[in-house]
């Protein structure tokens, strides 16, 4: 299948949007205006882009904790977005919740869970329904390497592939949890567990976006027309630490250095120029980018904190 070049246009865009929106976010940690913990997504762009554009109006989302980038991908709102992770009352969950737990019910976004593995059960139920209600949609359930340990994993899994459920489970495989590197927690690839249950499964490229974007778009289809789970293994780098403010002691700065030279962002507009896409039309992009974060963070900053005088009834 062929990429339209509005398609690839569109999808670099968003990763630019992803990348640049985590970047002000982590401005925000560092400088104290962001309160608690935040799970940053740099380096991951195309696993989530690819693969949450895939879906279908009707499919819903299940993103991680760190699942900034998953909703962004959805089409959840930057300023209001970054207005609830600094718990501002105009966030789309009136800053109550923060950066693991928002949701965005106008784009089937069902809400990240800061409980590893959670997700599991959750994903069967909506599955359950969409099975019950004979819809043509999928869910679409992310989580990392780490979480493949989980044994909600393994129930789910078993569950899914026995109920024919539509779910299409995601994994973000940036090779460590926490800081344990996935290695020294598994002999079994996490894509050879969904097998063991007879699931449908791909590994890709994780940085490059084509390659995640047409296997999504493929699998979701199968996922649809047969109202089977399938798995897919995004092979890809967290560039920054668990959490902004971690220092990352358990990689060598020679690895993290040789995966930024696999950036999806870099060598995906080094592609696009290939195929005839101009840098002025990769500028206006960019330069579109700038603007919608500029907005957001100006917004965000703008708004009020919540009084919490109507929390009862929210």
């Amino acid at each position: 299948m062929k990429i339209s070049k509005e398609k690839l246009l569109e999808l670099f865009e968003k990763m630019v949007l992803i990348r640049q929106f985590e970047r002000k976010v982590y401005e925000f940690a560092t400088t104290g205006v962001v309160r608690g913990s935040v799970h940053l997504c740099i380096g991951e762009e195309a696993a989530a882009a690819g693969t949450v554009m895939s879906m279908g109006k009707d499919d819903y989302l299940l993103p991680t904790h760190r699942g900034h980038g998953q909703g962004l991908a959805g089409g959840t709102e930057s300023k209001r977005l970054l207005a609830e992770i600094i718990g501002r009352e105009s966030g789309l969950c009136k800053g109550r919740v923060g950066s693991m737990h928002f949701f965005d019910k106008e784009n089937n976004n069902l809400g990240a869970q800061g409980i590893l593995g959670a997700q599991f059960p959750i994903a069967l139920g909506v599955g359950k329904a969409i099975r019950n209600k004979k819809m043509r949609s999928c869910v679409l359930c992310f989580f990392g390497d780490g979480t493949s340990n989980q044994g909600t994993f393994y129930e789910s899994l078993n569950i899914a592939a026995l109920w024919d459920l539509p779910i299409f489970f995601v994994c973000v495989n940036n090779l460590y949890g926490m800081g344990t590197h996935y290695s020294r927690t598994s002999k079994v690839n996490i894509s050879k567990k969904a097998e063991l249950f007879g699931i449908s499964t791909k590994v890709v490229d994780g940085n490059n976006i084509e390659d995640v974007y047409l296997n999504s778009l493929e699998l979701i289809d199968y996922v649809k027309k047969n109202s089977k789970p399938a798995l897919i293994e995004c092979k890809t780098y967290r560039w920054m630490g668990h959490s902004a403010f971690e220092s990352r002691p358990y990689r060598t700065k020679e690895e993290i250095a040789r995966w930024k030279e696999s950036d999806p962002i870099k060598n995906f507009k080094v592609r696009l120029l290939d195929n005839k896409i101009t840098k002025e039309e990769i500028e206006e992009r960019e330069n579109k980018v700038n603007e919608i974060i500029a907005e957001a963070a100006e917004f965000a900053l703008k708004s009020d904190y919540p009084e919490f005088d109507d929390s009862i009834i929210q």
